[in-house]
C-alpha cells in the first residue's frame, strides 16, 4: 500500500518536497560506521558533516549534505521493519550565505520506501544532544517541527500514520508509521523535520527508531553548518535643532546635541534666519561657517561632506517647493533657510525691506524672501509647511524623532531684572518657536518635542539655577567657542568677548520640557 501522493506543508509557508537545489556548500564528508545486533537486527550510526564556504550563495532551499541510511530489521518473533532510503540536510539560504531555516529530511524528493510485517511501529526524530535507545525516552532529547511530509496522519489499509506533536518542553514532534498485522509497503514517504537556528554549528541526530525497544536501527549524525542572519541594524534616530540663529543651538539647546550624537543618532540643523542683521554675505556667510564648525566639534574632523540647493516640498491643493542650501557633513545635515534676521525686537532691517518672521506671522506682510534670494514664502503657513517638510524629509514619523526648538511660552521666556524689566526673549527665537508648533503640534505630526529656555538663562534667572557639570560646560563652552573662533577669523568680531559674563552663564545651564 502507497499513502496519499499530495503533501501538504503542516507547520509555516510551502516548502515543496524536493525543490531544486541552489548552489550549495561542497561537502566533506566522513563516514564512521558503528553496528549492534539486537536479535537479527543491523543498527548503524554515521557520522555526517560539511563545511561551509564563505563566498555567496543562491538564495534558496538546497541540499547541504545527504546520507543513505537504509536498515533492516528482523525478528522471528516480532516481525520485520525495512528502510530503504536516505536522509539529507537541507538549509534555506540567502545570497550571502546566511541561514534562514534548517530541515532534517528523511526520504528526500518522495524517495524512501518502509516495509512492515506484524506491529511493530516506526519512530523518525532528531534528536540532541544524542539519540535514544529506549522507546520511553523518545521525547527526552527530541527536537524540531514537523514540515512537509508524505503520507499523511491518517490510517490505512495495513498500517497506521501517527503526527505525534509537542512531545516535550520544546515543542519537538515525532512522526510514526505503525504496522497493524499484514504486511504493508510504503512508498513515496518523505518526512522533514524543521530545526531552530540555535543548532547551527552544533551535532544533531536524525534518527529511525523501531520500537516498542526492538532496534534503535539508523541514527545519522549531521553537524550542521552556517551562520544565522545578523540582526537588523537599528532604525535611525534623528535629533532635529531648530532655531533661529547660527550661534542659537549651541547656547541653549546644548550639551544634548553633543550627547545625542555620542549616542549614535543623527542630527538634522534647521537655521530659520540668515543672522544677517541687516548686514550682506560676508556676515551671514561667516556665521554660516561658524555653525559649521560646531557640527565639526561634535563630529570630529574628516567626515564625508557635501552642500548644495535642496528643493523641499509640501503638498497644499499643489505641490509647493522652497530651494534651500543645505550642507551634509557625516551624519548631521544643516538647513539654511536664510530667511531675514528681524532683531531683537522683530523689526527688521532696511536691507532686506524689514522683512520678518514677526511680520508675515502676524499677517503684517504677506511675503517674505530669503536673503540670497533663492526663495520666497507666501504665507507663514507656507513656511511652517517648508520646515514640516525639511524634517519629514529626513527623519521617520514617529516618536523616535526629537524635535528640538525654542520654547514658544512666553512667561518661560520673559524675565524681570535691573535695566531690563520685563526682559523678553529675541523676537527671531521666539517666532521660531511658533513656527515649530504650527509645524508640529499643528500638524498633527508624531514627532517628539522638546522646547528650550534661552536668553533667561543667560540672564541668571533665579527659576533656572545652575544645573550643568563640569564636563557638559565644557562640552557647551567648547561647541560656543568653535563658533566664535571661527567667525572672528573671518570678520575680526569677537562675539564672546563683548559680553563674557552672559555667555558663562548660558554654559553652565540648559533647561527644557518635552511637550
Amino acid at each position: 500500500m502507497t499513502g496519499p501522493d499530495n503533501a501538504k506543508r503542516t507547520n509555516g509557508g510551502s516548502r515543496p518536497i524536493g525543490r531544486p537545489e541552489g548552489a550549495r556548500r561542497k561537502p566533506l564528508l566522513t563516514a564512521l560506521p558503528f553496528c549492534v545486533v539486537l536479535i537479527l537486527a543491523a543498527v548503524g550510526l554515521t557520522l555526517v558533516s560539511a563545511q561551509a564556504r564563505a563566498d555567496s550563495c543562491t538564495p534558496g532551499v538546497g541540499e547541504v549534505i545527504r546520507s543513505d541510511d537504509s536498515f533492516t530489521w528482523t525478528s522471528l518473533l516480532d516481525g520485520t521493519a525495512a528502510w530503504k532510503g536516505s536522509v539529507a540536510l537541507r538549509e534555506d539560504v540567502d545570497s550571502s550565505c546566511y541561514v534562514h531555516h534548517i530541515y532534517i529530511d528523511f526520504g528526500p524528493e518522495k524517495s524512501g520506501t518502509l516495509s512492515i510485517n506484524g506491529s511493530p511501529y516506526v519512530s523518525l526524530t532528531v534528536q540532541y544532544p544524542s539519540a535514544f535507545t529506549h522507546s520511553s525516552d523518545v521525547a527526552l532529547n527530541a527536537i524540531g517541527n514537523l514540515d512537509e511530509h508524505n503520507p499523511q496522519a491518517g490510517t490505512y489499509l495495513t498500517y497506521t500514520v501517527q503526527e505525534n506533536r509537542d512531545i516535550n518542553a520544546a515543542g519537538a514532534d515525532e512522526y510514526v508509521v505503525k504496522g497493524i498485522g499484514l504486511a504493508a509497503l510504503v512508498t513515496d514517504v518523505a518526512v522533514g523535520i524543521e530545526l531552530p537556528l540555535d543548532f547551527l554549528g552544533k551535532t544533531v541526530y536524525a534518527q529511525i527508531h523501531v520500537g516498542p525497544d526492538h532496534c534503535q536501527c539508523s541514527v545519522t549524525a549531521f553537524t550542521i553548518p552556517g551562520m544565522p542572519p545578523p540582526p537588523p541594524p537599528s532604525p535611525q534616530v534623528w535629533d532635529v535643532y531648530v532655531h533661529a540663529h547660527q550661534d542659537d543651538w549651541q547656547l541653549w539647546e546644548s550639551p544634548d546635541s553633543y550627547n545625542h550624537y555620542q549616542a549614535g543618532d543623527h542630527l538634522l540643523f534647521v537655521y530659520t534666519t540668515a543672522g544677517d542683521a541687516g548686514q550682506n554675505i560676508s556676515r551671514w556667510g561667516a556665521r554660516e561657517k561658524g555653525a559649521q564648525a560646531s557640527v565639526r566639534y561634535i563630529v570630529g574632523d574628516g567626515a564625508a561632506e557635501g552642500s548644495g540647493s535642496v528643493n523641499f516640498c509640501y503638498t497644499a491643493g499643489q505641490q509647493v517647493c522652497h530651494s534651500i542650501w543645505t550642507w551634509t557633513y557625516g551624519t548631521t545635515v544643516s538647513v539654511f533657510m536664510r530667511v531675514p534676521d528681524g532683531g531683537n525686537q522683530g523689526g527688521g532691517f532696511p536691507s532686506t525691506n524689514y522683512q520678518t518672521m514677526e511680520k508675515l506671522r502676524d499677517g503684517n506682510i504677506t511675503s517674505m524672501t530669503a536673503v540670497d534670494g533663492s526663495t520666497t514664502y507666501q504665507s507663514w503657513a507656507d513656511f511652517y509647511s517648508t520646515i514640516n517638510a525639511i524634517i519629514a524629509a529626513y527623519t521617520p514619523s514617529d516618536s523616535t524623532t526629537r524635535v528640538n526648538a525654542p520654547d514658544f511660552d512666553r512667561t518661560r521666556q520673559t524675565g524681570h531684572f535691573n535695566g531690563c524689566d520685563p526682559c523678553m526673549d529675541h523676537a527671531d527665537h521666539l517666532a521660531t518657536g511658533d513656527a515649530v508648533w504650527k509645524a508640529t503640534f499643528g500638524m498633527g505630526a508624531l514627532w517628539t518635542r522638546v522646547l528650550y529656555i534661552d536668553y533667561m538663562i543667560a540672564w541668571g534667572d533665579s527659576r533656572y539655577p545652575v544645573n550643568l557639570d563640569n564636563t557638559s560646560y565644557a562640552i557647551k563652552k567648547g561647541l560656543f567657542m568653535s563658533y566664535v573662533n571661527t567667525t572672528k577669523a573671518l570678520t575680526g568680531e569677537d562675539e564672546y568677548s563683548q559680553m563674557p559674563w552672559f555667555w558663562e552663564n548660558a554654559f553652565q545651564r540648559e533647561y527644557s520640557r518635552e511637550a
